[in-house]
C-alpha cells in the first residue's frame, strides 16, 4: 500500500493522500493532481509505503 505525504514551503508535513494499492496506482493519480496540490500550496511530496513506512522518493513542486 502506497501513499503520499504532503509538504508546504517549510518543510512540514501538511497531511496525505489517500492509500493506493499499488505504487504505480500511486503515481497515476499524482500525474493527475500534482497541478492542484501545487495550487494549494503543497510544494513538495513524497511517496510512502505504508506496509513498512519506507520511503520511496521525495520530489519538489516548484516549477524549474
Amino acid at each position: 500500500m502506497f501513499t503520499w505525504a504532503l509538504f508546504d514551503s517549510e518543510g512540514t508535513e501538511t497531511g496525505t493522500t489517500e492509500t493506493f494499492a499499488s505504487q504505480a496506482d500511486a503515481e497515476a493519480w499524482f500525474g493527475g493532481n500534482w497541478e492542484d496540490l501545487a495550487k494549494t500550496g503543497t510544494a513538495d511530496v513524497a511517496l510512502r509505503n505504508t506496509e513498512d513506512g519506507s520511503e520511496i522518493y521525495k520530489m519538489s513542486l516548484a516549477a524549474e
